[in-house]
């Protein structure tokens, strides 16, 4: 429920140039509020308006935190060059208050429509993360192209996990077109938080499409009912820590413009 404080409100209009629903409007006699049922809570009219005029779910905008300073951009260069895939872990369990204090964070990143229809699946323990590994692993047996990953994980190893003592996946219901984007951005943003919080992450991407291809992989996993584990990571504390960048490919640009479009 969108309400404006008259006794705020200055008419700049940035709520209503800001709202990608259209549901508000300026009038001559204030801001109106119209097809109000279109609103996707995403709260920009309630963070751009300077004078705190506009609630939203009788939340008022005095009480939200301000904008944060952010990092700048050799920050940000460093932290998104320097990331790296992490699969050698120590025996370290993932500290829960570091995990939330990350997913808590991640819950700002940005949902299609603000559906933040994101679900969190965290699997803890090798004895738990063995059991996925079996299913994935019964599934990928009789395929040549994943032979090799049988073999490993029966002499002991442990190719699906990587030893990791956590994974967390990022679950939907797989409904929308882009529910499998949600939970991508979902888990990226939380896989460039981890090494600033002393752990490490790798995309699990055999449990991903394993999971994808066989239900008995989602029961294995325990997924809540209705969900598909549609993104997820490996986690813990990295046993190896990287001293070099090392090079990508150039970047691939194409440009289109107006006389070439």
């Amino acid at each position: 429920m969108i309400r404006i404080d008259p006794g705020r409100c200055i008419l700049c209009g940035m709520c209503a140039k800001v709202c990608a629903s259209r549901c508000l409007h300026v009038t001559d006699n204030g801001i109106a509020v119209r097809h109000e049922e279109r609103c996707m809570q995403c709260g920009h009219c309630m963070a751009v308006c300077p004078q705190a005029a506009v609630s939203l779910n009788d939340i008022r905008p005095d009480t939200l935190k301000p904008a944060g300073t952010l990092p700048g951009i050799n920050e940000l260069d460093a932290l998104i060059r320097s990331r790296r895939s992490i699969r050698l872990f120590k025996d370290d369990a993932v500290p829960e208050e570091l995990l939330l204090r990350a997913l808590d964070t991640v819950r700002y990143a940005p949902t299609g429509k603000n559906l933040e229809n994101v679900h969190w699946l965290i699997i803890e323990g090798r004895d738990a993360l063995r059991r996925v590994a079996d299913a994935v692993i019964d599934l990928f047996r009789t395929d040549s192209r994943t032979a090799a990953l049988a073999v490993s994980h029966d002499r002991g190893g442990d190719p699906i996990f990587r030893g990791a003592p956590c994974a967390v996946f990022a679950c939907a219901e797989g409904t929308y077109a882009l529910d499998i984007v949600n939970c991508s951005i979902a888990v990226t943003t939380l896989d460039l938080m981890l090494p600033v919080l002393g752990l490490g992450g790798c995309w699990a991407g055999f449990a991903m499409r394993a999971a994808a291809m066989d239900d008995k992989v989602c029961e294995a996993m325990n997924v809540e009912k209705g969900l598909r584990p549609l993104a997820g990571l490996m986690i813990g504390r990295p046993a190896v820590h990287y001293k070099r960048i090392p090079e990508r490919r150039a970047l691939r640009i194409r440009t289109v413009k107006g006389e070439n479009a």
